[in-house]
């Protein structure tokens, strides 16, 4: 059985530089559209809206980036080297290996990628030679380059050194039965999941239903100027509110669509759990009629 050893990039700052931010934009989100509920309807209450909506969508991304940090890994073994960040997974085999070694024993300047924060190192910059350079890494610094298939690879495994001697210790023992070579990239797995009918309607279904949502509260809100959210105990129509407030549900139900996609794409890539994949995208889609029959609930009791 062929030794596999694990290493990781360093997680604890990435992960309170993630944790703080998503905090950031869930307590600015819920101002911003608090923010909404007490405005005008004009240029004033369409800011607002827009910073709602921006905050609220870049959560998904960025606990999905915070996932993929905690979950990344570069696993040696006698046989290849797999680097593992999110939905991103790289499998080389050992005989493909060109070499690896530290950035900064390579004679250039290592482009960055342009948008990087802590924690998430990621992209894809051109080399001097015309060759192209994928960043799987949490930091910038104590990189470690891996030239494969004609590209490199830089990651960033908490002990370098540790990193490079396991390395040259398992190629010196050679290589009996090469990994098979595989490229998995977000894109692809998107492609796959579109591929499949159902899990395409549901996506679609869930798309347009929130959308459908949205556009009509945001049509119907002008023409009634106040609305009762609830009931009181003996049944009557709680005191009237500004009907902009109504928005508080098209937006919490494009949250739930967008952590629904997010997860469902994680579950689906997984052998044995897509079904629970399907199970959250058909919750978007219920939640999407639920928050709909609400509206209409509403508008109905005036």
């Amino acid at each position: 059985m062929s030794e596999t050893t694990f290493f990781y990039p360093s997680h604890r700052f990435g992960l309170i530089f993630h944790a703080i931010v998503i905090l950031a934009l869930v307590v600015g989100g819920a101002w911003s559209l608090w923010q909404a509920t007490r405005a005008e309807v004009g240029p004033t209450f369409l800011l607002y809206l827009l910073l709602t909506l921006l905050a609220f969508a870049l959560v998904p991304v960025l606990a999905y980036r915070a996932y993929s940090l905690w979950r990344a890994s570069y696993s040696l073994e006698r046989d290849g080297i797999r680097l593992r960040w999110g939905l991103r997974e790289e499998v080389i085999p050992m005989d493909v290996v060109g070499w690896v070694r530290p950035a900064d024993e390579v004679g250039f300047s290592l482009p960055f990628p342009w948008v990087r924060w802590p924690g998430a190192v990621l992209g894809i910059r051109g080399l001097p030679d015309g060759s192209q350079v994928e960043f799987l890494a949490a930091q910038t610094n104590q990189l470690i380059l891996i030239a494969a298939f004609g590209r490199v690879f830089a990651i960033s495994p908490a002990d370098p050194d540790e990193f490079l001697r396991t390395y040259q210790r398992l190629s010196e023992l050679g290589s009996l039965t090469p990994l098979p070579a595989r490229s998995l990239y977000p894109g692809f797995l998107l492609a796959r999941v579109w591929a499949n009918k159902p899990a395409r309607y549901l996506l679609l279904g869930g798309f347009f239903l929130s959308l459908g949502l949205l556009v009509a509260v945001g049509l119907l809100v002008p023409t009634r100027p106040a609305i009762s959210l609830g009931f009181n105990p003996d049944g009557t129509p709680t005191d009237r509110v500004p009907s902009v407030r109504l928005l508080l549900l098209p937006f919490l139900n494009t949250f739930f669509y967008l952590a629904d996609l997010l997860a469902g794409l994680f579950f689906y890539r997984r052998e044995g759990e897509q079904a629970l994949a399907f199970l959250l995208w058909g919750s978007g889609v219920l939640t999407a009629l639920f928050f709909l029959s609400a509206v209409i609930f509403i508008l109905g009791t005036g």
